[in-house]
């Protein structure tokens, strides 16, 4: 996975009006958190988030550079929630998961279908029952998206999760439930896909 820099400050206080005046400053308040270490209210820069915004991706590790002691700790981290203000739809609240390098993470990854399924241009319909699946693995090792092949589907065939195998990655979800399925027409229906769409995170414990 890319890795990309943000800058961090420690702050103090909490509630809306603190929060409000760091937005009004510039900034967006955020919180660190991490399985080892205590919750810490952070903020970050609005002009590097959205510079940053432009180039991430789901379940990116970023690098939060924080101040320590005159000094500077980078902390490997990821984006776990956006809060986002019901009017305007602006950033309020951003939370970052600390992550250690060296031990695995369980995150949501989206599915994708690839190829014309041959039950389609036989008039079948492609149904897909799962859209995203829970993985676990080390961070370094935490693909984009898993990408499944339904060249070869005719009406009736399915591809199961146990079929699917991503090197240094464990699949989390049962292993007999399909993933997608081309079922018969119905009839006076039109030919349809069922189109991946990747909603929001998941937050974890």
């Amino acid at each position: 996975m890319e890795e990309m820099l943000i800058k961090a400050e420690s702050r103090k206080g909490k509630g809306k009006s603190v929060a409000k005046k760091i937005r009004n400053q510039g900034g967006i308040p955020a919180v660190l958190y991490g399985k080892d270490i205590a919750s810490l209210p952070i903020t970050i820069s609005l002009k590097d988030w959205e510079r940053l915004r432009k180039r991430l991706k789901r379940n990116t590790i970023l690098k939060m550079e924080l101040p320590d002691n005159g000094g500077v700790q980078n902390r490997p981290v990821m984006v776990k929630k956006i809060q986002r203000t019901l009017i305007g739809d602006k950033i309020c609240h951003i939370d970052f998961l600390q992550v250690s390098m060296e031990r695995k993470v369980e995150v949501e990854i989206p599915i994708y279908l690839t190829g014309e399924a041959k039950g389609f241009v036989n008039n079948g319909i492609i149904e897909q029952h799962l859209r995203t699946i829970m993985v676990e693995c080390l961070p370094s090792q935490i693909p984009e998206k898993v990408d499944v092949d339904i060249t070869n589907l005719d009406i009736g065939d399915s591809v199961h999760v146990h079929e699917i195998s991503i090197p240094g990655v464990k699949l989390l979800e049962n292993q007999n439930v399909a993933i997608v399925t081309v079922i018969p027409p119905t009839g006076g229906e039109e030919k349809a896909v069922t189109e991946e769409v990747v909603v929001e995170e998941k937050k974890e414990e």
